[in-house]
């Protein structure tokens, strides 16, 4: 039976085998992640423990009486004497009588009764110790005082006459027996937050819902995956020109270049057994890589001397001209639809790469493109191009995916590593899968990858930062660009 929760292990011979690398891993991750939340949650389990502590506070100082029974002379029977009385004192100074007894000749405003009475004695010795607690040392050793003039003459009332003798007595000293300690208190605050934020962190570990590999992938689609792009770090340097990741670029790492060109031949076999042409990229949520990975891809489809058009079906935010250097909005599909422009002006060059920008008109698909003349408009390109590569809105959020892939032959879908959760993916290729478009899918930003860290990687240029969740979003004010 299939779940979406996370077990970090296979079953080899119908035993459970666990990758425990993965596991830390996915610690590691969730610590770096949630390490805000986690700093604030243990800021915060610290300040209310040493609150509590502080609050709950109460000082206890103990004076103490020793008496020495000695009724019979033999030993044993005398010793037996002691573990009777000191068993019969919680009893014996219970009682409302003895109470109001020792009471009796103290002046109320001199004591509160926050007091307790207890005794213990040693096994075979006629030795028993009272001891008297409060939260007062002068209180304790009031109560002790009284306690000694008073105590004898009950105990006979109750054991016979008995003989005791005081052989110690300690009165509670100014100081109390549990000193009260801030630092102990933080260090139980932070060890009770250490605590909860690991429960947190393993609660998160074993209900991960996110893709990371391939067979995460198989309870969504039957489809392969066509390659797994390497997350590359990159090396911030002051006063220098940020360079965006495309292949072109040779400052960019090996391994991103060669996961990318290793994906287009794969894409090309794919597409030639068909005879298709028009290749749609989508991602299931935002700054998941679809944007940079569509503009290589078509990067990539011209070094093998194929004439390639790249379309920014984007519209609600376009990102394909940024990415590939257009300094400012030129025109493009929207205007096309607009009829403000002719299709020989909506199509730039750019390095020999033929680009459809999105246009000077933002908004929402269905509100703009019209079937009949995006058809037409597909028709004559298809004429042209070998290929053409279309950029989309993210599929989980949006219907725009869905709209454009009517046009288009094939889907590739960019799964971002640990990011969106299986339900949103499987929700967000339905469209895709339903009509039978989807080629196949690109593992991102994968840690695991075969890549060498460059001069040059994934940089936060996109502007989603940390987006609302799509069940809250507001359509038409979210931003769509993304970025490795």
């Amino acid at each position: 039976m299939q779940t979406d929760m996370r077990v970090n292990g296979e079953q080899y011979n119908n035993k459970m085998v666990y990758d425990w690398a993965e596991i830390a891993g996915d610690y590691l991750r969730c610590l770096k992640r949630y390490w805000l939340q986690f700093l604030l949650l243990l800021v915060l389990l610290a300040a209310l423990t040493v609150v509590y502590f502080n609050w709950n506070y109460e000082p206890s100082y103990t004076a103490k009486i020793t008496y020495a029974v000695n009724k019979t002379g033999d030993t044993g029977v005398d010793a037996g004497i002691a573990k009777r009385l000191s068993g019969a004192v919680r009893t014996i100074t219970s009682t409302t009588e003895f109470k109001d007894e020792l009471l009796m000749d103290i002046e109320k405003d001199s004591i509160n009764k926050n007091y307790w009475i207890s005794s213990t004695n040693t096994e075979s010795a006629t030795l028993f110790t009272i001891s008297v607690t409060s939260n007062n040392y002068n209180n304790a050793n009031i109560v002790l005082d009284s306690l000694e003039k008073i105590y004898p003459g009950w105990a006979s009332k109750s054991n016979g006459t008995v003989e005791l003798q005081v052989v110690d007595k300690s009165k509670a000293p100014i100081s109390p027996e549990n000193p009260y300690s801030l630092v102990k208190s933080i260090i139980n605050g932070i060890a009770l937050g250490g605590i909860f934020c690991l429960l947190l962190a393993t609660l998160y570990v074993n209900t991960i819902k996110t893709i990371r590999k391939e067979s995460d992938m198989k309870k969504i689609t039957e489809k392969n995956c066509i390659t797994s792009i390497p997350e590359v770090k990159i090396k911030k340097r002051t006063k220098s020109v940020k360079e965006q990741l495309l292949i072109s670029n040779k400052r960019i790492d090996w391994g991103f270049k060669q996961s990318l060109l290793a994906a287009q031949l794969r894409i090309e076999k794919q597409m030639n057994q068909a005879d298709r042409k028009v290749l749609l990229v989508s991602s299931t949520l935002p700054q998941e890589g679809k944007t940079t990975a569509a503009v290589n891809l078509a990067l990539a489809f011209m070094k093998h001397n194929k004439k390639v058009l790249i379309m920014d079906g984007d519209i609600r935010n376009p990102s394909v001209g940024k990415l590939l250097g257009f300094e400012e909005e030129i025109k493009g599909l929207t205007d096309y639809f607009k009829k403000d422009a002719k299709l020989e002006e909506i199509v730039a060059m750019k390095d020999g790469l033929a680009v459809m920008n999105a246009g000077t008109q933002k908004g929402e698909v269905s509100g703009i493109i019209s079937d009949s003349r995006m058809q037409e408009l597909m028709s004559s390109l298809r004429e042209h191009y070998d290929y053409i590569v279309i950029d989309t809105p993210p599929a989980h959020l949006f219907t725009d995916a869905a709209l454009l892939s009517r046009y288009a032959d094939a889907v590739l879908h960019i799964v971002r590593y640990d990011w969106s959760t299986t339900k949103e993916i499987k929700d967000g290729m339905s469209a895709f899968i339903q009509n039978r478009k989807l080629l196949g899918y690109i593992i991102n930003r994968n840690p695991g990858g075969f890549s060498s860290y460059g001069k040059y990687g994934y940089s936060k240029y996109g502007h989603y930062g940390k987006y609302k969740r799509y069940i809250d979003l507001d359509e038409s004010s979210l931003n769509t660009e993304d970025s490795l």
